[in-house]
């Protein structure tokens, strides 16, 4: 198990990331990338970034960093045209810059919708999916966390995707792996322990957002009310991460486990971010090594 952190909210760009985790004796890293405007998404890099994202690879090769996966903040409703007509040309522009870099893993959110066919419709455009990353040596990763869209929005705008159906698409989807969030099944009322142990050989990523629940606003106005839920720093909420790396263990997972950031009371100044990495760094260093 590698440990790894999510450096895109640190603001230092690709490079930047490479100094920071060598600089940190971290040895991955994961970088989020907001979605591009069509003309930018419908074209590969061109001379002068192709040159900024092999140097970059080049520098994480010589400092023995790892980009554990590249991350589209895009939430795809396979039920819509133009969302779809979006979001491939995204995708594969984003794995070209994987590839540049030396990633294997490009990640996504899925939106679920309200008919019960989304999922097939997802499935028939997977092959097509599958097959122009796999011309890059890229996997596509399925991001089982809160599409960034949707954090700090009530489940009134929204739903979450539910296990039976990242069931179906696994069954469905062959070679898609999942980026696994503790968090995001404890706010909803899965069982994570268990959870984890049905769906440990899917699982490629793992994300350590905390979460913490506000039990008087859920129990005055329910789940659809108010936002009852935050994430939070990892050893701040309500996560057992003990118990969640020790069942990593036995299940012998060796992919990344990577550190994230999202924290509304976490401020966005150099100094604060580098704290949170620190103590987070510390937190789980004496976890992983026990």
């Amino acid at each position: 198990m590698k440990l790894c952190f999510d450096a895109t909210k640190f603001g230092c760009g690709l490079d930047g990331a490479i100094e920071l985790a060598n600089a940190k004796s971290i040895k991955a890293v994961e970088f989020s990338f907001a979605p591009f405007a069509p003309a930018k998404a419908n074209k590969k890099a061109d001379d002068k970034e192709k040159k900024y994202f092999q140097a970059a690879g080049q520098a994480a090769l010589e400092k023995d960093v790892e980009f554990a996966c590249l991350n589209l903040d895009f939430c795809l409703d396979a039920g819509d045209k133009k969302s779809v007509k979006e979001f491939l040309p995204m995708i594969e522009k984003l794995a070209d810059v994987a590839g540049n870099l030396g990633c294997k893993k490009v990640s996504f959110f899925l939106k679920p919708h309200s008919d019960d066919n989304w999922v097939e419709k997802f499935a028939e455009l997977y092959p097509a999916l599958q097959t122009s990353l796999a011309a890059l040596n890229v996997s596509p990763l399925l991001r089982l966390s809160t599409p960034t869209e949707y954090r700090g929005v009530s489940l009134k705008k929204w739903r979450a995707m539910d296990p039976q159906e990242w069931r179906s698409l696994i069954s469905s989807c062959p070679g898609l792996g999942l980026i696994y969030s503790p968090a995001d099944c404890l706010w909803q009322g899965i069982e994570y322990l268990a959870n984890l142990s049905a769906f440990a050989t899917a699982i490629d990523h793992v994300v350590a957002h905390d979460v913490e629940i506000n039990r008087t606003i859920l129990s005055d106005s329910g789940t659809f009310g108010p936002l009852w839920w935050n994430y939070r720093l990892a050893g701040k909420g309500h996560v057992d991460w003990r118990q969640v790396i020790e069942a990593l263990k036995l299940y012998g997972y060796t992919g990344s486990f990577s550190m994230q950031f999202d924290d509304e009371f976490l401020g966005d100044d150099e100094l604060s971010l580098d704290q949170a990495l620190d103590e987070s760094k510390r937190h789980f260093g004496r976890l992983l090594r026990g």
